[in-house]
């Protein structure tokens, strides 16, 4: 099985756990504006770059609909399809949020990676991110944002 790569060295370790105890085929954890944290189980930033920007598009149309309908965000989904599984959730560290997608299939149980993911976000919540230097957070700017934590997973693409 491979090692998570991560963009973020603070979170290798619990990242490498929820990998393996849950038998988890491919993840990435990001910030909710859709930079990447780390990841697993991918093979190219293009694959990376299109989890991220669809995560975080789902869960912020999650969130509103779930205000809508009862009145609070969906802060959870999974989706079962007939070889494999996603799953998604918010979690955080310190104060920061961020969200997780996973995918795994028969080899895992959404009840498997549900009891893990648990054990993940009180892992997260005991470490906090690295602060980052002044100037260096989200600035609006979500393609170059997520193009530079690309490059930190993968290492630069053709620049």
């Amino acid at each position: 099985m491979s090692h998570p790569t991560v963009a973020e060295p603070w979170v290798a370790k619990p990242l490498a756990r929820l990998m393996e105890d849950a038998r988890l085929i491919s993840g990435v954890l990001l910030y909710p504006t859709g930079k990447a944290v780390g990841q697993f189980g991918f093979s190219n930033a293009a694959d990376v770059m299109s989890v991220c920007a669809l995560t975080s598009a789902i869960n912020a149309s999650a969130r509103e609909l779930g205000r809508q309908l009862d009145g609070k965000p969906f802060y959870e989904m999974h989706h079962a399809g007939a070889e494999r599984q996603v799953f998604m959730a918010r979690c955080l560290a310190g104060s920061q949020e961020f969200l997780f997608v996973g995918v795994f299939d028969q080899e895992s149980s959404f009840g498997v990676v549900e009891i893990y993911f648990e054990e993940f976000q009180k892992a997260l919540e005991k470490l906090s991110p690295e602060t980052p230097k002044p100037g260096v957070g989200p600035s609006g700017d979500f393609e170059g944002e997520l193009n530079r934590s690309l490059d930190k997973l993968f290492g630069p693409l053709g620049r």
